[in-house]
């Protein structure tokens, strides 16, 4: 569907609707995303949803895609700031272990698209952006702690931060604190040895030894 162009209130309604359907992705699943429970919860008219989408999947996979790339777009920006204060590896790791914390309702949802897809494959477009976004924001964030290849890294920083993100959402409280920062620096730190940089990965040890 070709995206049209709306007056400002009529982007505001669209995303009060994109918001809408995360939240009820997080509490109800992808499947719970319905004309009803998006409008209702979006305190807009039943027809709202048709004017702005071709139908409730095309919601539910822009939701997932607008507000993955924000969410990567925030993670890039900060990525860029901390290289431009030539910050330390270790300093970008803990910086980047918070992302690792629950924030709902976006969590809940993405891990829901995750379950969609895998048995919807239609849906499987909208979950492959969100985990492209996902790996450059990680990506951005190895270039400024200093890995020599961080394309190479970044599937493997995405998947270990979103298991630790699944983990605390499931059972809040059971990943102790600083259990994500040491995850991400002993895997930054195999990345390093791995790329032939072992005097980097040791300078690193030795200077900040982990908590």
């Amino acid at each position: 569907m070709t995206e049209r162009r709306h007056r400002p209130n009529a982007q505001a309604r669209r995303r009060s609707l994109l918001l809408a359907a995360v939240e009820v992705a997080a509490e109800s699943g992808i499947a719970g995303v319905t004309h009803r429970a998006v409008t209702e919860r979006a305190g807009v008219p039943l027809a709202t949803v048709s004017y702005f989408f071709s139908s409730i999947d095309e919601l539910a996979e822009e939701a997932l895609r607008v507000f993955a790339a924000e969410d990567a777009q925030a993670n890039i920006t900060v990525a860029e700031g901390l290289s431009a204060v030539e910050s330390t590896p270790d300093e970008v790791l803990s910086v980047f272990s918070a992302v690792a914390a629950p924030r709902m309702p976006e969590t809940l949802a993405l891990i829901e698209a995750y379950l969609h897809a895998a048995r919807n494959e239609p849906f499987r477009d909208a979950v492959s952006g969100a985990l492209s976004a996902a790996r450059e924001a990680a990506a951005a964030g190895l270039k400024a702690a200093g890995s020599p290849d961080p394309e190479v890294g970044a599937e493997a920083f995405v998947a270990l931060i979103q298991g630790l993100s699944l983990h605390e959402a499931a059972v809040p409280g059971s990943v102790a604190p600083g259990v994500a920062r040491n995850a991400l620096r002993a895997l930054f730190l195999g990345y390093l040895v791995d790329a032939g940089q072992g005097e980097q990965a040791l300078a690193l040890v030795e200077d900040s030894p982990a908590e």
